[in-house]
């Protein structure tokens, strides 16, 4: 399926690597929303990206269902997020597809969805084909040049074709030793070769078995034959060996040795002399010859890296979704340019990344939409008008316009490197940022000028994690790693305030009052604990939660408090620690949040739920929303009550109508 025709490379390689124009932003922002949103922002955390072979379109699949971006403007064309059959609509899984692949054309796209397979227009982003006789969860997927086949693989080592126009099932392809895990077709569409354990060629019309080779290949899990159709290259197995076949013999021709980690994909040049190989690091190789040509160790050169190690980070505010690679990611998707001179790379940061072939150096990164591990921290502006999100473990905050739902600034690092696995945080008011940097030392920046306003050193391999800075912006809480059972305050300037120290479990949770004047911290005991920011002191203490406890939440006058474990909720008076109320949610509660009037409390649950509850004259259930693939992190109502805004680990944000 990988064509060198699909990159456009000059397009890509011109420095307009921009964001998609203010229009379409918010003309997707609005498509296929959930009752009761306004619009989403961001798409989703990025799980794949594969390019058509005639190089019009990208398809990227997420959580939330599988975005179609035209190549040359970066701009989304359509999203797929469910089928429509008669007056019946049947929406995806609530994960990514296990295996995607576009036409030659780029006219469709096909998915795999545990035993299912559904097949795309990718004009109009509507299913008109799934095909679900699968008995076991489908791995591989694979159409024929001319579109007319859809070959599919599992785990009951069968490998079976189905008609792509009639949805029907032709032939069950049966001689492998163990599990499928991938296929593909040849150029002229005349074999079909299968991968897992051993090696089978098939004629793709007959469904016979034309060659096999026995061998264990280590679980193989990619295959692509050369554009010359004379070589089929195979890897990905627990063995990390590349190996080159004959096609015409289905005999060994080269093994490929270097890896040192799982081979996640391969691609030949396309005049089939070259291939490239990836996974933590990124090897060229010379077809006839086995020999290896270069050896791209890491994301960035030998000598970035170490500007990156021995600088401290440097926070940049732009309008672009432009960045530079970090050098600790796996590559997880390649591809060669049409001449040759360039390496496409995909890797965990959500971006795509253009290397240069001779050099081995990077030349530049840009990503399709605003693609987020996770979100799990928000924060509106004063006055309501934008909403900053984190980009989950990438070291971004992104700032969105609410009303127009599109992405307003980014802030990102460059140079030095953020505590592993770790991320930005931004206070409310969009005033302060704050992160820890590799050495250890905590960094806090102005929002809106990107500036550094103060450090605090702490000593290196101590992580504190996450970081909250209070919503006056003067203080900084943090809970070291490795204690777990106390946290530290600081003032924003760097000068330390307390150790809070008074916990017997684990610390899960932790938050400031709005008024700044309160700290309150739970633990996986269930108890929790309010302290007296002036002084360091417990102010309060309750024990009735019998789980951890995974949200706290103030009311905007800090008299109330709710704590969320299990499927209960606690509201408590902040003053006497009297119980007001309890609420019981569906299933695990991860987030919470009052309206700034402390009317209204907002849960949700580990399962995207999103509950919203009147607390006066009585305690009762106003409203649900439904909309999240994955867990809810964060909500945050905006300074008016009229927007929720939910962030989740699906990687997208929704803001919620709450006007009544």
């Amino acid at each position: 399926m990988k064509n060198t025709k699909l990159l456009y490379i000059t397009c890509l390689l011109i420095p307009c690597l921009l964001l998609s124009d203010g229009f379409a932003q918010e003309y997707a922002a609005r498509w296929n929303l959930p009752e009761g949103a306004k619009a989403r922002l961001g798409r989703g955390k990025l799980n794949n990206i594969i390019f058509s072979p005639d190089g019009t379109r990208v398809a990227v699949s997420t959580p939330i269902g599988i975005w179609i971006y035209d190549a040359h403007t970066h701009e989304a064309v359509s999203l797929f997020t469910g089928i429509q059959t008669g007056e019946i609509e049947r929406f995806l899984p609530t994960k990514p597809p296990e295996a995607l692949t576009f036409s030659a054309d780029a006219l469709i796209v096909a998915s795999a969805h545990g035993k299912r397979i559904y097949v795309w227009d990718t004009a109009t982003g509507t299913a008109f084909g799934m095909l679900d006789k699968h008995p076991d969860t489908v791995k591989a997927i694979a159409l024929s040049p001319d579109s007319t086949k859809l070959a599919t693989a599992a785990g009951d080592w069968v490998v079976r074709l189905w008609d792509v126009g009639t949805g029907k099932y032709i032939n069950s392809l049966q001689g492998h030793t163990g599990a499928v895990n991938a296929v593909a077709f040849s150029p002229d569409g005349k074999i079909l070769a299968s991968a897992g354990d051993n090696l089978c060629l098939w004629n793709a019309d007959t469904g016979e078995l034309l060659r096999a080779d026995d061998r264990d290949l280590g679980f193989a899990n990619r295959l692509i034959f050369s554009p010359d159709g004379k070589v089929l290259a195979t890897g990905g197995g627990w063995d990390h060996t590349v190996r080159l076949w004959d096609v015409n013999t289905c005999t060994l021709q080269q093994t490929l040795k270097g890896h040192i980690s799982q081979i996640r994909d391969l691609a030949f040049s396309s005049d089939s002399r070259t291939l490239v190989s990836a996974s933590s690091t990124m090897l060229l190789w010379d077809v006839r010859t086995g020999k290896e040509l270069k050896n791209l160790s890491t994301l960035q050169n030998e000598q970035d890296k170490v500007h990156q190690l021995m600088q401290p980070p440097v926070l940049k505010r732009t309008q672009k979704n432009s960045y530079r690679p970090t050098w600790q990611d796996d590559f997880q998707s390649v591809i060669f340019s049409e001449d040759a001179e360039q390496i496409i790379t995909t890797s965990k940061d959500s971006g795509l990344h253009i290397w240069d072939v001779e050099t081995g150096f990077w030349l530049s990164s840009f990503s399709f939409g605003a693609h987020s591990n996770f979100v799990g921290v928000l924060a509106f502006s004063e006055d309501g008008k934008y909403l900053a999100s984190n980009d989950g473990f990438e070291a971004r905050i992104r700032i969105w316009n609410v009303d127009t739902a599109t992405q307003h600034a980014v802030l990102a690092l460059e140079g030095g490197l953020l505590n592993p696995g770790r991320d930005l945080t931004v206070s409310q008011g969009i005033k302060k940022v704050t992160g820890q940097d590799l050495h250890g030392t905590i960094r806090i920046w102005d929002a809106e000028t990107a500036d550094e306003l103060s450090v605090i050193p702490r000593e290196r391999g101590l992580r504190y994690w996450p970081l909250v800075l209070s919503p006056d912006g003067e203080m900084l809480a943090g809970c070291e790693r490795s204690g777990r059972n106390m946290m530290e305050l600081w003032r924003t300037d760097g000068v330390p305030l307390w150790t809070l120290e008074g916990h017997t479990g684990a610390v899960s949770k932790y938050t400031f009052s709005p008024d700044s004047h309160i700290f309150a911290s739970g633990d996986m005991d269930g108890t929790v604990i309010l302290w007296d920011v002036q002084t360091g002191a417990q102010h309060k203490s309750f024990t009735e939660h019998k789980e951890s406890i995974s949200a706290l939440a103030f009311s905007g006058d800090s008299k109330v408090l709710a704590s969320g474990s299990g499927n209960e909720i606690q509201i408590r008076d902040v003053e006497t620690g009297k119980m007001l109320g309890k609420l019981d949610v569906a299933v695990n509660v991860q987030a919470l949040a009052f309206s700034s009037d402390g009317t209204v409390l907002a849960s949700g649950d580990e399962d995207g739920l999103i509950q919203v509850w009147d607390l006066v004259p009585t305690l009762q259930e106003h409203s649900t929303f439904r909309g999240h693939q994955g867990a809810v992190y964060v909500l945050m109502f905006s300074p008016d009550g009229k927007v929720l805004a939910s962030g989740s680990m699906d990687g997208t944000i929704f803001l919620w109508n709450m006007e009544r």
